[in-house]
């Protein structure tokens, strides 16, 4: 049950992800950017030079729960290997999303606007592989500080970014008040239960 919390975490930060962040009083429909949405509306906006905004955040919180669904799939437990595997394979698709479609990702690593997302994929890939490699031989007490650590970058960056930057650009854009929406709240709550359930898990 306290390893069940954690994954409910993983799957509640995934989900909020992929929702919608942003809508406004007057529900425009224009408005219903998930975190996908804004790392290119933002480009538009920063060109635009109303903010600058590091779009790349808003994508750190599908990394940092594809690690955290690694890490917990390579738990020594009960699982059974076809169910590792199958976990440790989601991980890997989640990585991929950031990274721009083909073929515009054979020339990514040099593109000014690309070189982000692209190299936050590398790292995510690589980091899911050496948790799949290495990820049973590692002890509580360092996995349990591990889920935290991406917790909380999975967390906090994107959620400062978005409120401090994003929502006021986009008012700005469609001159109506911007808010946080659901997803928002669901990715934060899903870091958050990571937490509790490593602070449950170790008392």
């Amino acid at each position: 049950m306290k390893r069940s919390l954690t994954l409910a975490g993983v799957a509640m930060a995934i989900l909020g992800w992929c929702a919608p962040w942003v809508t406004s009083t007057r529900q425009l429909v224009a408005l219903t950017y998930n975190a996908l949405d804004l790392t290119e509306f933002c480009k538009f906006i920063s060109r635009a030079g109303i903010a600058t905004i590091t779009r790349e955040w808003f994508l750190v919180p599908l990394i940092a729960a594809a690690l955290a669904l690694a890490l917990w799939a390579s738990q020594p437990a009960h699982l059974s290997a076809e169910w590792r595997y199958a976990l440790v394979c989601l991980a890997v698709i989640f990585s991929l999303v950031p990274a721009p479609p083909y073929p515009y990702v054979l020339k990514a690593y040099a593109s000014v606007e690309d070189r982000g997302p692209f190299w936050l994929s590398v790292a995510g890939l690589i980091g899911v592989v050496l948790i799949f490699v290495v990820g049973r031989c590692i002890n509580g007490r360092w996995r349990s500080v591990m889920f935290i650590a991406l917790a909380l970058i999975g967390a906090l960056p994107a959620a400062w970014e978005f409120l401090s930057r994003v929502l006021p650009a986009i008012s700005t854009v469609y001159a109506s008040p911007a808010m946080p929406a659901w997803g928002f709240f669901v990715t934060v709550m899903g870091f958050a239960v990571i937490i509790v359930g490593v602070v449950v898990r170790e008392t």
